[in-house]
């Protein structure tokens, strides 16, 4: 029979180590979900979204909400000279994603793309649409008419 101090020793060792996995996973996690959401109602004209670059002082990106497409649009920096804006619309069976931080998820069947759109995980099997996005000093426009699909 195992001596009882080493018994408890090994069971103390296990939960810590246990809990120590667990938390590192769920810290992650959690803070990806923690991460600070902004959105914007843009003025649409001529199928073309226009967004100052203002809005991304204090953001990596912003959720820019419109009536005219099935989903809002992730509008993401890349740098300070690039910018991807992708339909938050799950291409698997077109639930809307959410922004969890560094990329987007589907609720519905746990896909998950890259904030540049790319396939992360399944059972999604095409990237987000993408729309071409125009930049100068003062503000991004994103041009409805020109969808990208890789």
């Amino acid at each position: 029979m195992a001596d009882p101090s080493r018994r408890s020793f090994i069971k103390t060792i296990s939960g810590s180590t246990l809990a120590l996995c667990c938390g590192s996973t769920g810290l992650s996690v959690l803070l990806n979900s923690c991460t600070s959401i902004k959105y914007i109602q843009p003025i649409i004209k001529n199928n073309k979204i226009t967004v100052s670059i203002n809005e991304f002082a204090e953001n990596k990106f912003v959720v820019v909400n419109t009536e005219q497409l099935p989903s809002s649009i992730y509008l993401n920096k890349i740098n300070d000279s690039s910018y991807s804006a992708l339909l938050m619309l799950c291409t698997h069976k077109n639930c809307s994603v959410n922004p969890t931080g560094s990329f987007l998820t589907c609720p519905c069947h746990g896909s998950q793309f890259s904030n540049k759109g790319k396939v992360l995980r399944g059972p999604a099997e095409e990237r987000l649409t993408e729309y071409q996005v125009l930049i100068n000093e003062k503000q991004i426009t994103i041009d409805l008419n020109q969808a990208i699909k890789l």
